[in-house]
This record gives C-alpha cells, sequence and structure tokens, in this order.
C-alpha cells in the first residue's frame, strides 16, 4: 500500500472515530454544547497593565493546599483549602481550626475529605461554609462543631447540589451558589466544556428552606450583596460576565448583566475598602475563545474525555488499586488544566468595580510568581491572594 493511500485510510479512519463520538446518541456527559462569543475587553484605561501583584510571597509553601476564599473575624483572618481544612492565618503560623470532611487517603479523595470554598462569618462569629461535596455547613469554631444545612442529599426543587460553591449572609437568609446541577467538582473539566445548568438560590435559616434564584447559568460562582441588599452580583465564571440580580424596586425578581466581556474567567467577589474586587482564575486567550465559539469541539473532548475516565473506572472495578483513583480523579477535576500552565500567558489579573459597575483599576502580575488567583482580600497592609490550585497563600505588600 502506497504512502499516499496508507495517509488516505488513516485519516478516514480517524474521521470516523471522531465523527461517531461526536454524533453518537447517549453518550455521556449529559451536557448542553452551545456556542457563545466572548468579546474580550482591551486591557487599557483602567485594566491597562501593571503589576502591583508582581513578587509575590509565598506563605506556607506545600504545608496547605489550595487556599480558595478568605474570611476576617475579630481581626482574625482564615482560609478554606483542600483537605477539608479552615486555617487560621497568622504572619508566621498556620493553625488548623476546622475540618469538614473524613479521613481520607490522599486530596485525590476530596469527596471524603471535604473541599470547603466560600467562608463567610455572621455578626456572632459563627462561620458558614460552602463545601463542595457536604453541602452548606455552619461551623462553631471554639468547639469545632459543625452543623449541617443544607445537605447534598437534599431535593431543591427537581435537582440536588452538586457544586455548593460561594455565599453571602444577609441576617436571616444566605444567598449561595451551586455551580452545576449535572457534575461534582471532582468531575468539574466537564463542567467548563458544556454548560452545566448551575443556580443562585438562597436559604432561610428560620425556615430551613431554599429557594431558587435563577437557573442554568454557566457555572455561578462567587457572590456578593449591594451595599443597600437591593441586588446581588454573581460570577457566571463560565461566561467571563458579572450577573445582577434584583431584590428590591421594580425589577424584583429579575436579572440582568452586571459587566461582562471581562479579560478572564470571574471566581470570588470580596469587599475592597467601598468597593469589590473579583478575581479573574485564569485569563481567556485565543484557545479558549475559539473553543467557545466550537460547541462540537468542546462535545468531542468531554465525551474522549469521560471515554477515558470511565476505562480507568472499568480497571479499577476489576483491579482496584489507588493509582487508577488518582487517574480517575485527575482526568475530571480541574487540576488536570494545570499541564496547560506553561503555555498559558503569565499574567494575574484583578478587578475593582463599584457598585455601578464601573471598572475602577485593577491588580495584576506578569512575572508567572503568582497564578490561578481566585481571591483577593486587603489584611494589615497586605493583599492576600488564593487560589483553589496553589500549594501557597500568595501576599504582596500594599504600597
Amino acid at each position: 500500500m502506497g504512502l499516499t493511500k496508507k495517509c488516505t485510510v488513516t485519516f478516514c479512519q480517524i474521521s470516523l472515530i471522531i465523527i461517531i463520538i461526536t454524533f453518537s446518541p447517549g453518550l455521556e456527559p449529559d451536557l448542553d454544547f452551545e456556542a457563545y462569543t466572548i468579546n474580550v475587553r482591551a486591557l487599557e484605561g483602567p485594566l491597562v497593565p501593571n503589576t502591583k501583584l508582581n513578587n509575590a510571597e509565598h506563605l506556607f509553601e506545600n504545608e496547605l493546599k489550595g487556599p480558595e476564599d478568605f474570611a476576617v473575624f475579630n481581626n482574625e483572618l482564615y482560609t478554606s483549602c483542600h483537605g477539608g481544612i479552615i486555617y487560621k492565618v497568622e504572619t508566621d503560623k498556620l493553625t488548623a481550626v476546622l475540618k469538614t470532611g473524613k479521613h481520607c487517603a490522599g486530596l485525590f479523595q476530596e469527596h471524603i475529605c471535604g473541599r470547603p470554598l466560600g467562608i463567610k462569618f455572621d455578626k456572632l462569629g459563627a462561620l458558614y461554609i460552602a463545601d463542595a461535596y457536604y453541602g452548606l455547613l455552619k461551623a462553631n469554631l471554639s468547639t469545632g462543631e459543625v452543623n449541617t444545612l443544607v445537605s447534598m442529599e437534599q431535593n431543591i426543587e427537581g435537582f440536588p447540589p452538586m457544586i455548593p460553591n460561594s455565599l453571602f449572609i444577609d441576617d436571616d437568609v444566605i444567598y449561595w451558589t451551586d455551580s452545576s446541577t449535572t457534575h461534582h467538582l471532582y468531575d468539574g473539566l466537564y463542567t467548563v466544556l458544556g454548560n452545566t445548568r448551575g443556580r443562585l438560590l438562597k436559604y432561610i435559616l428560620s425556615e430551613k428552606r431554599n429557594e431558587v434564584l435563577m437557573r442554568n447559568l454557566n457555572f455561578p460562582n462567587g457572590i456578593i450583596l449591594s451595599k443597600d441588599k437591593s441586588f446581588l452580583i454573581i460570577s457566571e465564571t463560565s461566561s467571563a460576565r458579572l450577573l445582577r440580580y434584583y431584590l428590591r424596586g421594580p425589577k424584583a425578581g429579575t436579572a440582568d448583566i452586571f459587566i461582562d466581556n471581562l479579560p478572564g474567567f470571574p471566581d470570588n467577589i470580596l469587599p475592597f475598602d467601598d468597593n469589590l474586587i473579583v478575581s479573574l482564575i485564569h485569563p481567556l486567550d485565543s484557545s479558549i475563545i475559539f473553543l467557545c465559539k466550537h460547541p462540537l469541539l468542546r462535545k468531542f473532548l468531554a465525551r474522549s474525555l469521560h471515554i477515558v475516565q470511565s476505562s480507568f473506572k472499568i480497571f479499577n472495578y476489576f483491579i482496584e488499586n489507588q493509582l487508577f483513583d488518582k487517574i480517575i480523579h485527575w482526568i475530571g477535576h480541574f487540576e488536570s488544566l494545570e499541564i496547560l500552565k506553561p503555555f498559558a500567558k503569565s499574567q494575574s489579573i484583578s478587578i475593582i468595580l463599584n457598585y455601578n459597575g464601573q471598572i475602577l483599576g485593577s491588580l495584576q502580575a506578569n512575572d508567572s510568581n503568582i497564578s490561578s488567583v481566585s481571591s483577593v482580600i486587603k489584611y494589615k497592609n497586605y493583599y492576600y491572594l488564593g487560589s483553589p490550585m496553589n500549594p501557597y497563600i500568595g501576599r504582596v505588600q500594599i504600597t
């Protein structure tokens, strides 16, 4: 067989495999794959590149993993980490004050360990936690007691929670995001390839009742309440925008776009003086924008990953081995994206906005010393930088 004929046959075989994987009915994952466009705003004006976050210190390197969010009570700083652990952060000391989950063999079993994401204190010092595997929790840091407010088995208007992510407390109400109704966090990679129909909810403490406020969101994430309590601002991560949900006034119960076409995927939203700051967990580059426009390519990638992952699950069923567990976890988890880091642009951006959606400024880094920033908080003349990926807390002195 000539070389040309061999190449033609190989091309046809590969094409047939791609067609079968992409178009065969019933293949997992069961997601919506739709084309959408993000017209990334230019880094100019208040977004002009700067180096305010360059030379970040790495605090407690390899002593923790994935400090996702921060909260302050009584002038003490806390962070939520892999392993189900809440740490108190001091200048030269890291203290584990709480564990949300159970003992586990390693972070590849985070569904057992627990994975606290968003954390908030109420006025009395009770800590409220959105744990991706254990639901909405209320903790007493003095006693270590943890109570479940919303369990992962609870049916909420047709679906149980899958990824409780972020929360904001307003007296008797907890507003919170459930990033997916289709996949858990250990299969989070699928949630960025297709729309996983996330939700915005509120939990009324006195009534022990949930209510869904918004549906079919594209990985809802960080959340904050406006200062006059008239609306919520929500990160819709995979759409690179912030949404506004009205709680009061003539628009109550409706939503609109607060700001869109962000130059990265928004994660947590935290107060920043009299304004707010949203961290972009990953900058948008040409490859991501290309994927957004081509749903069939995302569908093929998602199904291919699922086929490989399912194969290892079968192997693990017959020959149980922790190595297979780790591979299965790695394939589905967001951390598999870390292999792309050497090819990604060295850039970190957190955007400062007012409550009208106007960009006031930004904190940026371009030195690759800090990346995948999910949270920025001002604390004792420093910016503390969180990340679900990094094995350290970033810190930069405010100048």
